[in-house]
């Protein structure tokens, strides 16, 4: 899967085509199943790529380390759309 490039600034601007980050975060969910199985893997993946924070704390928040994380989660999902590769890759590059 190709995504663009996440910016720090995507998480605080508005547009009517969705951010790399949203569109990530679908495929991530879809990947697993897109059930709460496949929200669960979303948090692991997160987790495993460095996002450091609770499903609760908002990308806004910290955006350069969101846009870290995802931008790895990104570089992933080009090599592979397997679950288990996609943790154990990035669990790697950790």
């Amino acid at each position: 899967m190709q995504f663009d490039e996440v910016q720090a600034q995507h998480f605080s601007s508005l547009s009517r085509t969705p951010f790399p980050h949203v569109l990530i975060e679908r495929a991530l969910q879809q990947i697993a199943g897109g059930d709460a199985n496949g929200a669960q893997f979303r948090k692991d993946v997160l987790a495993a790529a460095g996002w450091p924070h609770s499903g609760l704390v908002t990308f806004g928040k910290y955006p350069d380390q969101a846009a870290a994380a995802l931008n790895r989660i990104r570089l992933v999902l080009q090599e592979s759309e397997d679950p288990a590769t996609i943790l154990a890759k990035l669990r790697q590059q950790s």
